[in-house]
C-alpha cells in the first residue's frame, strides 16, 4: 500500500443507496464482455442456451436473498490510541436460491472450482468488474453448498456460499445499466430433464428415463444427437451412435455407446466411463437441458 496526491472530485446529482440483489449469473472463469456486449440480450441468451456445449458458459440463479458475510475491516489502535484500518478481508456472501432439492443437489459437483460471479440487482441493474485490458468481467469467487436436513427457515433450504478472491475488484465496481433485468436472464434457462440409468450399461447399450424435472412428465423428443458425450477416460471416440426410441413416449431410451481407437467400435470395457448430458433445441438454442449423468463400462 502506497500514499497518492488526493485529487477530489465532484457528486453526482443521484444519491442512491444500493439495492438488494435479486439474482445471479455463474460464468466460467475467464468470461468476458466489452461494453457494448454488456448491455446486449443476445449476449447472454447464448451464454446461457447456445445449442453447442463448447459456446454455453453461464448459469442463471434464482435467489430468495442474500446475506453479507464479509468480516468486520480490521482497525489498529496504536500505544497512544490512534486508529487506522489495518487487514480489508476479502469480500464474502451466501445466496439462498430460490429452487428445489433436485436443482440443488447437482450443485455439489461446482464446489472447488473459479467461476466469475455477477450480480443482479433491483432496478435492472448489475455489477462487473473491469480489468486492465479494458474488457469486463464478474467477480472470481469460488462456491460452496451444503447437504443435510432442511433448516427452521424454509427461504435458508438452499444456500450457495460465495467466497470471492480479489478485494481489488470491488474498489471500482462498473455497474450495468441494460434494457433487461434478472427476470429476462432467468427466461432464457433451458427447462431441466432429470435422467434415471434403468438398467446397467450391457453389450455396448444402456437405458435411461428422461422426465422433465418437476413435473415428471416424460421427455419425448429426443435423438442420439441429443445425448452428448462431455468426457470419457477413453476420449475422444467415445460417442453414442444410435438411440433406440421405441419407449420415447414414456421417456425411456436405449442409448448404444461406442469407442473406436482404432476405427472398429467396441463396447465400454470394464474401468471406461463416460459422463453424458442430454437435451433438446430449437437447432439454435437448448429449451431443455438435464444434469450430467455418468455411464460406467462393464
Amino acid at each position: 500500500m502506497s500514499c497518492e496526491n488526493a485529487y477530489f472530485g465532484g457528486w453526482g446529482s443521484c444519491a442512491a443507496l444500493l439495492e438488494n440483489m435479486n439474482g445471479a449469473a455463474l460464468q466460467k472463469k475467464g468470461n468476458t464482455f466489452t461494453d457494448a456486449t454488456a448491455l446486449s440480450t443476445a449476449t447472454w441468451r447464448v451464454a446461457i442456451a447456445d445449442v453447442l456445449s463448447t459456446v454455453r458458459d453461464t448459469l442463471a440463479l434464482p435467489i430468495l436473498s442474500f446475506e453479507n458475510t464479509t468480516d468486520d475491516v480490521e482497525i489498529l489502535t496504536s500505544p497512544l490510541g490512534k486508529k487506522s484500518i489495518g487487514n480489508k478481508p476479502i469480500p464474502s456472501g451466501v445466496v439462498y436460491l430460490d429452487a428445489s432439492l433436485c436443482d440443488y443437489k447437482q450443485l455439489h459437483s461446482l464446489e472447488d472450482t473459479w467461476f466469475e460471479f455477477v450480480p443482479f440487482f433491483q432496478g435492472n441493474t448489475y455489477w462487473l468488474s473491469r480489468k486492465s485490458d479494458g474488457t469486463l468481467k464478474g467477480f472470481r469467487c469460488k462456491l460452496g453448498t451444503k447437504a443435510g436436513l432442511p433448516p427452521e427457515d424454509k427461504n435458508q433450504s438452499f444456500p450457495m456460499y460465495i467466497f470471492f478472491d480479489s478485494y481489488s475488484e470491488f474498489e471500482d465496481v462498473v455497474v450495468v445499466n441494460p434494457d433487461f433485468g434478472f427476470s429476462d436472464i432467468m427466461d432464457y434457462s433451458p427447462a431441466a430433464i432429470d435422467v434415471l440409468i434403468t438398467t446397467a450399461y450391457t453389450a455396448g447399450a444402456v437405458t435411461v428415463k428422461c422426465t422433465k424435472r418437476g413435473t415428471g412428465d416424460p421427455v419425448t423428443t429426443l435423438i442420439a444427437a441429443d445425448f452428448e458425450v462431455m468426457k470419457s477416460n477413453a476420449e475422444p471416440t467415445v460417442v453414442v451412435t444410435a438411440a433406440d426410441v421405441t419407449g420415447a413416449a414414456l421417456g425411456v431410451y436405449v442409448l448404444t455407446i461406442k469407442k473406436d481407437n482404432d476405427g472398429t467400435p467396441a463396447n465400454l470395457a470394464a474401468g471406461d466411463y463416460a459422463v453424458l448430458q442430454a437435451h433438446d433445441d430449437d437447432a439454435t438454442y437448448v429449451t431443455y437441458l438435464s444434469h450430467a449423468f455418468k455411464v460406467v463400462g462393464a
